[in-house]
Formats: C-alpha cells, sequence, structure tokens
C-alpha cells in the first residue's frame, strides 16, 4: 500500500471511526533463531508505540517478546541468530491478553523502522494493519471494513482485509438472545411472586377488612394501614431476594460447573447488575399490586363493612 494511503490509515481513520491502528513491517532479515525456536521480526513506526505502550519500547527500542506459557525463555539479554550472525537482544515476556500473543502465539521480535534496512530500497514492503476498534461493533467493523475495501481498490494494491463481522453479528443476536431470556426470566419470577402476593391479600381480604375496621374505629387512618401492609411485605421480599442472591453467589460455582460445564468461571456482582436491578424493579411494582385488595379493604366504609 502506498505511502499516503498509509498515513491515511495511521492518521485519518483514527479521528474518523475511534480506532488505533498499528502498523508492523515484515523485516528484510526475516526471522531470528533462539535454538530450535523460530520468531518473525518486525519493524513498527513511532506513530504505532502508543499501541505498544504496555511493552515497554521507550527503554529498550528492539526486544525479543516471548510467550511464557511457551518459551523457556527467561526475561533479560538473550543470544539470537539472524542469518548466521549471533545478536544479543533483550527478552521480554509478552503480557498476558496482549494482541501480539494472539497473533504471535510463539513470540515476535520488534524492531523500530529501518533497523534492519541499513538505507536500502525494499522492493516489496510486507505491512500488517492491525486495527483495534474503541467500540467493538458490528456496525462499526462493516464500516470500516467498507472503508478499507474502498482503499484497497483504488490503490490498487495486493492487499486482504480480515475482520470477524460475522462472528460479531452472530454475537450481537446471541446477547440480544440472552437478554430478553434474562429479562423474561426476571419478569417471570417477580409475575409469580406478584400472584402469590395478591392471593393472599386476597384470600385474607374478609379478615382484613373486620381488622381495619376495627382500627379506624381507635383513629387510625387508612394510609397508615396500606402502608403498614406495604412496608412489611416490601421487608419480607427485600429479605428473601437478598438471600437468594446471597446464596446464589456462594453457591454459583457448583452450578456454573457442574449443570453448565463453564469450569471455574464465576459472576460477579457487577455482571448481574442490570439483571438484580430489573428483578428488584419488579418485585417492587408486585408488591404495590399485592396491597389493592388492602386498600379496598381500608377505604370502605365503616357501615358497609358491619351491615
Amino acid at each position: 500500500m502506498s505511502l499516503p494511503r498509509k498515513n491515511l490509515l495511521q492518521h485519518e481513520l483514527p479521528s474518523l471511526y475511534g480506532c488505533d491502528v498499528l502498523v508492523l513491517n515484515d523485516a528484510r532479515a526475516g526471522v531470528a533463531r533462539v535454538g530450535k525456536t523460530v520468531f518473525p521480526i518486525l519493524e513498527y513506526n513511532m506513530e504505532s508505540c502508543s499501541f505498544l505502550s504496555a511493552l515497554g519500547l521507550e527503554d529498550v527500542a528492539t526486544v525479543l517478546l516471548y510467550n511464557p506459557s511457551r518459551s523457556p525463555l527467561q526475561a533479560g539479554p538473550c543470544t539470537v541468530t539472524i542469518a548466521d550472525f549471533d545478536f544479543s537482544l533483550n527478552a521480554s515476556p509478552l503480557p498476558e491478553g496482549h494482541l501480539l500473543g494472539r497473533l504471535y502465539p510463539s513470540g515476535v521480535i520488534l524492531a523500530p523502522e529501518g533497523t534492519f534496512s541499513s538505507g536500502q530500497e525494499v522492493p516489496v514492503e510486507n505491512c500488517r494493519y492491525i486495527i483495534r476498534v474503541h467500540e467493538m461493533t458490528a456496525a462499526r467493523i462493516r464500516d470500516i471494513e467498507e472503508v478499507l475495501n474502498n482503499m484497497v481498490r483504488y490503490d490498487g494494491s495486493m492487499t486482504m482485509v480480515q475482520t470477524h463481522v460475522g462472528l460479531l453479528d452472530r454475537l450481537e443476536v446471541l446477547m440480544g438472545n440472552q437478554t430478553e431470556c434474562r429479562t423474561g426470566f426476571s419478569l417471570g419470577i417477580a409475575v409469580i411472586v406478584g400472584i402469590l402476593l395478591t392471593a393472599l391479600a386476597s384470600m385474607e381480604f374478609r379478615q382484613n377488612e373486620y381488622v381495619y375496621t376495627l382500627m379506624k374505629s381507635f383513629g387510625v387512618r387508612p394510609v397508615l394501614l396500606i402502608m403498614a401492609f406495604i412496608v412489611e411485605n416490601a421487608f419480607l421480599i427485600g429479605v428473601s431476594f437478598a438471600g437468594a442472591v446471597w446464596a446464589f453467589m456462594k453457591t454459583q460455582r457448583i452450578v456454573l460447573g457442574e449443570f453448565f460445564k463453564l469450569g471455574n468461571s464465576v459472576l460477579t456482582y457487577a455482571d448481574i447488575r442490570q439483571d438484580l436491578w430489573l428483578l428488584g424493579i419488579s418485585l417492587a411494582g408486585c408488591v404495590l399490586l399485592s396491597s389493592i385488595p388492602v386498600a379496598f379493604s381500608a377505604c370502605r366504609p365503616i357501615g358497609k363493612v358491619l351491615k
């Protein structure tokens, strides 16, 4: 890809679509060897330093990055062989979960642009543009993919654009279905609790009617009777809800590990905060709904109750 296109990608694309662009060039030296392990040599330019900030390139510009789980190397100076010549480079472990660790599982050597070119013209430059999008949505990835494909078509270069927009589409559909299921599950629990509370209040309607009439004859206002019922039910539902959440958090390893086969995965309160809010609001609505029969009992005139 030509230099103007390269500048456009690295400077204009991030400001338009909220992303970071890492440019890696294949070095003319090709690969380096440490024992029997082969490490590709890639060159980066200064605009990519922010993308690689976690690697400490400010202190050591040329570094051998290895995967601690796959390589016996230790952090510190090591000898690498490049085209039958030995060089000393500083080895550093790749941070866990780093993008380069997923692209190059065995490791990679990074060097500033031009380190292995020695001022010579490179007939064919093989560049990799790695784009990290801040808002990882299928729509945003699709927009960037369209821009890149247009640039490739107008530039006429041998460039291949690879994205995971199809996977993101399926993930968004899956997450949408999961959200609908969780919402339906929370509302279903709330409806069941609401039916139970309303049924109990309706069955006790006649009894409550005489009790509330007696209390009103002593000067107690109907509003206080209704509020007392709401507070009592809210307290019972709140304690039960908190106990259920606490029990789930304590036993979720068994539930998720044995029934859903998720290994040692656990959910935090932050993961289920939205579900807790939805279920809590739904239960609060059920408490208010169940107070309707009580409100009728408390507001009926004394004469109609005792006749």
